[in-house]
């Protein structure tokens, strides 16, 4: 049942988004050998009449074994995968998975694969072979460049990638060609951009700012104007979805901006802190709110809360905050951003609290929200969470 309704939920993600027991670690069950017969419903964003329930988002690449698909259809409600994972989306579609399944790539750099003959890493939109030498070579006005005149790289596991002008014409139409190309398979069901940089703050630290831009605005000016340009050209008349992790934010400011220019956005680290656990009140709070109000403005939201896997009070107080907020058009994930391909599956992700009865409401110093079926409590100042049934 609990599968039929998850289906339901994502009935309505592509329409809604075109304009217009005690605490622990659960023991996964062994996946049985037989896969459901249930074809998924098309995709929707706007959750059915009251159905509000939990979703678990996953992301980039599959896991490490084969055997978790089958667990993933069944427990999981979102998914990222990244090209070259096709197979096994097409597994997870098979098993039951949710649509729609997006598509990473890096909206910030480029695979600096200096060997022409080999493949580069298909993460991002340079992803055939001898690309990156005819860009090198052929464009260099496409590159993103320091004060120093200097391309911009990074290291990133063990490759290097280069940083690219958001704000170049000649990037964004190679860009949007290669997002045509991807998105030609029809079970790809969007895409989701990662390391959308929305201010210089990445930038200062590295001590690597722009040339080409002389203050924020103009920055935040170029990647907006790329997004406003993908989902013009492609997104909004193929009706499939562009999510973005938005990056680098200094307030909920750069936020809201940049929601107008996509479906959905990724929070990578919500309601709790990493490595230092737990959030002031207060930033908790506005992190409570951003959620709230990305769902009221029409869009989707993956909440991601950074931890350790034995640390299950700091995972119960992640996902109780989460169903605090959750009102149909939110994912939530508990991991480590070095362990994204590990199933972390707890206890409480079981608890059929049914249809939550109303908002979250303040109780003394906590917040409190009640379900047809249970209760969650969260006290941002102790740092007590519990989930309940009745």
């Amino acid at each position: 049942m609990r599968r039929i309704l998850l289906a339901l939920l994502f009935a309505s993600l592509l329409t809604s988004c075109l304009p217009a027991s005690s605490p622990g670690l659960s023991t996964r069950m062994s996946p049985p050998t037989d896969a459901p017969t249930t074809t998924p419903s098309a995709p929707t964003m706007t959750p059915p009449g009251n159905i509000i329930l939990p979703q678990l988002a996953w992301f980039y690449k599959p896991p490490f074994e084969d055997e978790e698909l089958f667990f993933l259809a069944r427990e999981f409600g979102f998914f990222i995968l990244t090209r070259g994972d096709e197979e096994e989306r097409d597994q997870l579609l098979a098993l039951g998975a949710s649509r729609p399944i997006l598509q990473y790539l890096r909206f910030d750099a480029i695979h600096a694969e200096e060997n022409c003959q080999a493949r580069p890493r298909r993460n991002q939109v340079a992803y055939r072979e001898g690309d990156y030498c005819t860009i090198s070579a052929e464009h260099p006005d496409w590159f993103l460049l320091n004060r120093q005149g200097e391309r911009i790289y990074q290291d990133f596991e063990d490759q290097v990638y280069v940083m690219m002008d958001a704000g170049s014409p000649g990037w964004r139409t190679f860009f949007l060609e290669r997002v045509r190309d991807s998105q030609s398979d029809a079970n790809w069901g969007g895409v989701f951009l990662d390391n959308v940089e929305v201010t210089f703050s990445f930038r200062e630290s590295a001590n690597e700012f722009p040339l080409a831009y002389a203050d924020e605005a103009a920055y935040l000016a170029a990647s907006q104007g790329m997004l406003e340009m993908l989902q013009r050209e492609y997104f909004q008349p193929s009706g499939k979805l562009l999510f973005a992790n938005i990056a680098a934010r200094k307030g909920d400011y750069e936020w809201m901006a940049y929601l107008a220019h996509i479906d959905g956005a990724m929070h990578e680290g919500w309601a709790v802190d990493w490595p230092d656990r737990f959030r002031s009140a207060d930033r908790w709070e506005r992190q409570m709110t951003l959620a709230e109000e990305t769902q009221a403005a029409g869009k989707f939201i993956i909440l991601v809360s950074q931890g350790t896997q034995g640390d299950v009070e700091l995972q119960q107080f992640a996902y109780a905050s989460y169903l605090l907020v959750n009102h149909g058009r939110a994912a939530f994930r508990y991991a480590n951003s070095n362990n994204y391909r590990e199933v972390w599956y707890y206890s409480k992700y079981d608890f059929e609290l049914g249809r939550p009865l109303g908002p979250r409401y303040p109780d003394g110093d906590a917040w409190r929200r009640e379900y047809e079926f249970g209760s969650v409590m969260v006290n941002p100042h102790t740092h007590e969470a519990s989930i309940t049934l009745k």
